[in-house]
């Protein structure tokens, strides 16, 4: 129920204490839960994520205050109220246990118990469903290993808090499972029957078969009653009495059997570990209040009749067909082996998920979406489960499990597509850090500062290792973040707002922004993930929400930006749209005809070829000349021999040179056939720069170009079989900026003396370095 304030009666050691609180923030609500109880609460109860001013007021004349300051208790220094202060709940959720001391006597007095309500309304059911899905997830790492389990549930009175709590969540998480109670019920329902034969005395005259044992007892068994006519009735002649009883054999229908004795021994060692664990100095009120709960469940089970036909075994034979087989009570051998096996098990990172009270369940979801992300991944590209089996390490007596949240880890394997392979890493916590050498771009990590998402999914070709995919850009970073306390995600919702209200909204966000509100900010950051590591495609938030929507960076499936969702109740639909996602970034793998397989070529490129300057005036890339980038955009120096050579090439408007293998003849390169100018020379200077039509060159025999009033040559005769490549020229569509410029050809080209005679292809960037205004008289 919500309030408007709370006050909170504590019993102190002279006297009532009330706690009151009220709410400072606009967001802050105040619960008085009535059927906290139920689930192991306090009634009094704050949300997270609020502040609160709180005041200690008594009648008996003394001051009261906390007994410390910490990160959500902040007292008030102010003279006037020196038993007040505020209450600044954070990202805290859980039960928060506050002593309370006398502050004229400096000693604790009292201590109150306050429960801190996550903003997410199903947390308590999520938190639970998420620490039984790791639980199985772990216990499945282990028996995948094949480790020996011996070791006796053991607590030592030592034992830290943490891990008394770690330890009895496995438990926990085994036994309220609704797979366990289903088998229970499944037990019950269907038991396992067996016949056994017993021995009982019974009045002869209820006796209806007689075997030959009972034969003998007639003649020789004592306490008989005397018999009249026994030939009549068919007794042999001189018996003249018969016994009273007969011991006789039957076999009955029965449940005290090995299998069922099993089940009642497995609810019985949950039960006797649950009170040993309880009686342990370090067990707090919380933990005591939930292992209660969760003996009142085993208890439960023990206390009907079924369980009471049943004995206890004198031994147990886990090799039993029917445990290992029969529904029902091969969830519970199942449930045994992973309740012996938690004896063994070890999870640092757990400690600030298992802490007693404390309900994480942030960092939880953050454990939880590994594993489910590590389901899916492992499904989409077939991870070998020995990657896997690296999460689990064994010494000499644990079994460790080698997730942390800050720790990096990585699952890596080969995923062969079929017409392509592809490596691929899932990392959990990878640094991308900020390079600083010269040659950081050919370096994986950030361009501005270090960076660590929460997961990120490697991806490039089988064929080379990831220093060299990541030098050629051939690698792909797609990162994921896990947001439980996200509720929605709005992404590209904006697009039907008119310019007056996107202008308010900014507004807005600025002004929030300016009081240290950030609405987008998980937004924002997989912008800057996408925009600082490098080769990253994709960024993505999962959440436990409703709306999931991913916009494209161009027209595929990646590069991308978006949300999924990812519900502890209801992810199997969820998992499955992100299965069918990582399937089309597969398919866009094997298209190598992708834009972003063009773009990561051209980027790439871009970024290894040495950068020059180049100010000179040219025409603008714009319109049908968008193409035009001067450093790959070719220029043909073509050698002019005479002026009648100079006439021809002007009045015919073409331009050509020999092929072949004598002296002036060239090899066809690439770059010399798509050259989009030409650059008319002559005694080592230039004499006109003209552009070249966009049909390319063709190919004449001389005989051609003689009927077209090529100037013959003296030796003709040796030459009449030369084949020519000719250029188109199209002096109508020379931009005008050209003409101001001239060269001198010894400073373009590499080829001196009578090589310059030669056509050489030369960058237009090179050559505009070289370029000189033509200066008018």
């Amino acid at each position: 129920m919500t309030k408007d304030h709370l006050e909170i009666p504590i019993l102190g050691n002279f006297g009532e204490i009330r706690l009151c609180i009220y709410p400072s923030s606009n967001n802050a609500m105040l619960f008085q839960e009535e059927d906290a109880v139920d689930y192991g609460e306090s009634r009094w109860q704050l949300q997270e994520g609020c502040t609160y001013e709180y005041e200690l007021v008594s009648d008996n004349g003394h001051t009261y205050q906390f007994m410390y300051e910490d990160e959500i208790v902040r007292f008030s220094h102010s003279p006037r109220h020196p038993n007040a202060g505020t209450l600044k709940t954070g990202i805290y959720v859980g039960a928060l246990s506050l002593p309370i001391r006398d502050t004229e006597l400096d000693c604790e007095v009292a201590k109150v118990e306050i429960e801190i309500k996550s903003v997410k309304a199903e947390y308590r059911t999520d938190y639970r469903k998420m620490l039984e899905d790791i639980t199985a997830y772990y216990t499945d790492l282990v028996l995948m290993q094949g480790s020996p389990v011996t070791q006796k549930l053991e607590i030592d009175n030592e034992t830290p808090q943490q891990t008394l709590y770690q330890r009895y969540a496995f438990v926990r998480s085994i036994v309220e499972s609704t797979a366990f109670q289903e088998a229970i019920h499944k037990i019950i329902a269907n038991p396992v029957r067996k016949w056994e034969e017993t021995i009982v005395e019974r009045n002869v005259s209820n006796v209806k078969r007689l075997s030959r044992k009972n034969m003998h007892q007639i003649a020789t068994a004592r306490d008989r009653i005397p018999v009249y006519n026994g030939e009549e009735l068919g007794l042999p002649h001189g018996l003249n009495s018969i016994p009273r009883t007969l011991t006789v054999a039957y076999k009955r229908d029965t449940l005290d059997n090995q299998e069922n004795q099993f089940v009642k021994f497995v609810l019985r060692s949950f039960s006797s570990f649950c009170s040993e664990l309880r009686g342990k100095k370090n067990a707090n009120d919380r933990l005591k209040a939930e292992i209660d709960k969760t003996m009142d469940v085993l208890n439960g089970h023990l206390s009907m009749l079924f369980f009471k036909q049943v004995s206890m075994p004198s031994q147990l034979n886990l090799n039993s067909p029917v445990l290992q087989r029969k529904e029902g009570y091969r969830e519970i051998l199942q449930a045994w082996l992973m309740f012996d096996l938690a004896a063994k098990l070890s999870w640092k990172g757990g400690d600030n998920v298992y802490e007693a009270g404390k309900r994480n369940v942030a960092v939880l979801y953050e454990y939880w979406v590994f594993f489910k992300l590590m389901e899916v991944i492992g499904r989409v590209f077939k991870i070998d489960p020995v990657s896997v089996n690296r999460l689990v390490k064994t010494d000499s007596d644990r079994i460790n499990l080698e997730i942390q949240q800050g720790k990096m880890t990585v699952i890596e394997g080969l995923y062969d597509a079929g017409s392509r392979k592809f490596n691929v890493r899932f990392y959990y916590n990878r640094t991308f850090a900020h390079t600083r050498e010269d040659n950081e771009i050919s370096m994986s990590g950030s361009w501005t500062m270090n960076m660590r998402p929460d997961y990120n999914l490697s991806i490039w070709p089988g064929e080379i290792c990831m220093e060299q995919a990541e030098r050629e850009d051939l690698i792909v970073h797609i990162h994921f973040d896990a947001k439980y306390r996200v509720n929605k995600i709005d992404l590209g919702e904006d697009n039907a707002m008119s310019e007056d209200e996107i202008s308010e909204d900014l507004l807005n966000e600025k002004k929030e922004q300016e009081e240290g509100i950030y609405k987008r900010a998980d937004l924002l950051k997989m912008h800057a993930y996408k925009d600082a590591i490098r080769r990253t495609s994709g960024a993505y938030i999962l959440y436990p929400g409703t709306v999931e929507r991913r916009l494209k960076g161009f027209h595929e499936i990646i590069p991308g930006l978006g949300a999924f969702c990812l519900t502890p109740l209801n992810y199997d639909e969820e998992l499955l749209s992100l299965q069918v996602f990582l399937l089309k970034i597969v398919e866009h793998m094997l298209d190598r005809t992708s834009q972003r397989e063009r773009m990561s070529y051209y980027v790439n490129n871009v970024y290894n070829t040495p950068s020059k300057s180049v100010r000179e005036e040219m025409p603008e890339p714009a319109g049908d000349n968008r193409g035009f980038l001067p450093d790959e955009t070719w220029v043909v120096l073509g050698y002019v021999k005479n002026d009648k050579h100079l006439e021809w090439i002007r009045k015919n408007g073409l331009y050509n040179f020999r092929t072949g293998t004598q002296k002036g003849s060239i090899r066809l390169s690439q770059n010399l056939v798509s050259s989009r100018y030409l650059l008319l020379h002559a005694h080592g200077k230039s004499i006109q720069f003209v552009r070249l039509s966009d049909e390319g060159p063709r190919v004449f025999r001389r005989s051609d170009l003689l009927k077209m009033g090529y100037p013959p040559s003296e030796d003709e005769e040796k030459k009449k079989d030369d084949i020519y490549i000719v250029y188109r020229l199209d002096p109508d569509n020379t931009e005008s900026e050209w003409q101001q410029y001239h060269w001198k050809i010894c400073e373009v080209t590499n080829n001196k003396g009578n090589l310059s005679a030669v056509p050489e292809p030369v960058r237009l960037s090179d050559l505009m370095l070289k370029a000189k205004k033509i200066i008018l008289q």
